[in-house]
């Protein structure tokens, strides 16, 4: 049974599979990133989550975090649609220049949590990069190894943030560069 308080997360993981269908894993991506952006906008610069000694921030909670559980219950596995959008990012990225500048991506949100917060640290002066992302499954754990060197930390300090969050991000300041 969908609860009133469940129905706007569901129905946005429901358009995300129809949209795939309709337009391609492509262009969800792009409109996914683009809400992100519109989100940042309204919300102004800034960082989301607990802020370390260094240039590191931390998310302990994931948005929509048991939306996202119980919605893959409900499907048993994430829909064919999601693992579209999975292969597509893996494969922009892997083309890319700037691999680092891409999500670790653990479930299909990250697509859009990713250009909210790369966009709140543009409007801040800063840049944003996903080192790494742990599923609310708590069976995906997933690393930017590119985004992960470019900080300068090594993956085991990663891993050992991931054991109480969801996202770790280092903060860039391009005045340090």
């Amino acid at each position: 049974m969908i609860r009133l308080e469940n129905m706007l997360p569901r129905a946005f993981l429901v358009g995300i599979t129809k949209m795939v269908d309709r337009e391609g894993p492509l262009e969800t991506i792009y409109w996914m990133q683009s809400i992100g952006e519109e989100l940042a906008i309204l919300e102004g610069p800034g960082f989301e989550g607990a802020r370390m000694d260094t240039d590191i921030v931390y998310l302990p909670k994931t948005p929509f975090g048991n939306e996202v559980v119980e919605f893959a219950n409900i499907y048993k596995e994430n829909p064919p649609q999601f693992m579209d959008i999975f292969s597509t990012m893996s494969k922009l990225k892997s083309e890319s220049d700037t691999p680092w500048e891409f999500p670790a991506m653990s479930h299909v949100l990250d697509v859009l949590q990713h250009s909210y917060n790369q966009k709140r640290a543009e409007l801040a002066g800063t840049r944003f990069y996903n080192l790494g992302s742990k599923s609310p499954l708590g069976d995906v754990i997933q690393y930017n190894d590119e985004a992960i060197e470019r900080s300068g930390m090594a993956k085991q300090d990663v891993a050992m943030i991931l054991e109480r969050a969801f996202f770790v991000y280092f903060i860039e300041h391009p005045e340090k560069e």
